[in-house]
C-alpha cells in the first residue's frame, strides 16, 4: 500500500468519526437528551423544526440513527483500508458506493427540508458537508488505486 493510499483512507477515517460525532449528537438531540436550541437560528434554520417533524424518521427508526450507523460502517471500511498490507479494492469500492449512497440520501433529506419543511437543520447540513467530502476522498482513492 502506498503512502497516498494510507494518507486517503485516514482522512476518511477523520472525517466518518466527524460524522459519527454529528449523528450521536443528532441521535441524543432527537430523543430529548441534549438541546438544540443553539441550532435553532430563525425559521429557516431551526434543528427542532427538522428533527422533531414526521420526516425525522424512515421506517420508524430515527433518520440521525441510520446517519450513525452508515458513518460507522465507513470509518470501520477506511481503518480496515488503512491497515491493508496490500491494496484491497473490495474495501475501496465499499467506501466509495456507501459514501455516495450516504450522500444522494442527505441530499433526499435536504429536499424535504428545503421543499417541505422550508427549514434547515444546521448539523444536517454540516453532516451532507461530511458525507460529500468522504465521497470526494474516497472517489480519489478508488483514482490513485486504478492506476496500480
Amino acid at each position: 500500500m502506498t503512502h497516498s493510499t494510507k494518507q486517503l483512507s485516514s482522512i476518511i477515517f477523520l472525517l466518518s468519526f466527524i460524522g459519527v460525532s454529528i449523528s450521536v449528537y443528532a441521535v441524543a438531540h432527537f430523543y430529548g437528551a441534549v438541546s438544540g436550541s443553539w441550532c435553532n437560528i430563525s425559521a429557516v434554520l431551526n434543528c427542532d423544526l427538522v428533527n422533531k417533524s414526521a420526516y425525522a424518521k424512515l421506517g420508524g427508526i430515527p433518520v440521525s440513527l441510520i446517519g450513525l450507523i452508515g458513518y460507522l460502517f465507513l470509518a470501520t471500511g477506511a481503518f480496515l483500508k488503512y491497515r491493508e498490507q496490500n491494496i484491497d479494492r473490495g474495501l475501496t469500492h465499499f467506501l466509495l458506493i456507501a459514501s455516495i449512497l450516504g450522500f444522494l440520501f442527505s441530499l433526499y433529506l435536504t429536499g424535504i427540508e428545503a421543499f417541505i419543511l422550508h427549514t434547515f437543520c444546521f448539523t444536517c447540513l454540516i453532516s451532507q458537508f461530511t458525507i460529500l467530502l468522504i465521497a470526494i476522498f474516497s472517489a480519489c482513492l478508488y483514482v490513485r488505486e486504478s492506476h496500480f
